[in-house]
């Protein structure tokens, strides 16, 4: 857990040191399907007032949306390099036992990402 808290710090900058748990807004949403294999492109982006919750401590992250989303983080695994920004990737698993991915990406252009990743369906937030 150390390793992400320092990663989040280094990260978003904004967190101060001694907290263990953060609030974000989510200010906009997208998705994406796979259909037939392959993955759609983004669907049209939506605006959102949702908070998002990092609690370091229980390694969780609850997404505040219509039907409330809890991850689990489960560990680090390698991010998918990215030419125009940071990234951090961790396995998880959500509060109906499935499991995928969670991406924390920060871009050069300074907009922060959170994207939840599964085997048919993606979805990507920018919070701030």
């Amino acid at each position: 857990m150390k390793k992400l808290y320092t990663i989040l710090i280094v990260m978003f900058i904004t967190i101060p040191c001694f907290a263990q748990t953060e609030y974000f807004k989510a200010y906009t949403y997208s998705s994406k399907v796979m259909v037939n294999g392959q993955w759609s492109d983004w669907l049209n982006w939506i605006s959102t007032n949702i908070n998002v919750k990092i609690d370091f401590d229980k390694a969780r992250i609850t997404i505040y949306s219509n039907e409330p989303q809890i991850y689990r983080l489960i560990e680090e695994v390698e991010a998918p390099y990215d030419n125009s920004g940071q990234q951090i990737k961790y396995r998880m698993i959500d509060q109906d036992g499935d499991y995928g991915s969670i991406r924390f990406r920060k871009q050069y252009n300074g907009i922060i990402q959170l994207y939840i990743d599964y085997a048919d369906i993606k979805w990507v937030y920018n919070i701030e």
